[in-house]
């Protein structure tokens, strides 16, 4: 938005407006990995096949546990 204003600036006052635009987009950039780093902790777990005889895989996700009977392995 600013850069059309860049013929009426001083170089001084564009560079404070660029410095200014960066910092907000670090603080956002910050929130976001602060955010995401939240969520993959909740959604760590763990699984594990405790002697099932129905083969089921239980996993375990923030402490609620959930029972898997049909699964396959990631393709690589």
């Amino acid at each position: 938005m600013f850069i059309m204003l860049w013929g009426h600036l001083t170089w001084h006052a564009a560079i404070l407006l660029l410095q200014a635009e960066i910092a907000r987009q670090e603080a956002r950039l910050k929130m976001e990995r602060e955010n995401l780093e939240k969520e993959k902790s909740v959604l760590m777990g763990t699984a594990s096949n405790q002697d099932n005889q129905d083969g089921a895989l239980e996993i375990t996700v923030s402490g609620e546990k959930y029972r898997c009977l049909r699964f396959s392995k990631a393709k690589k």
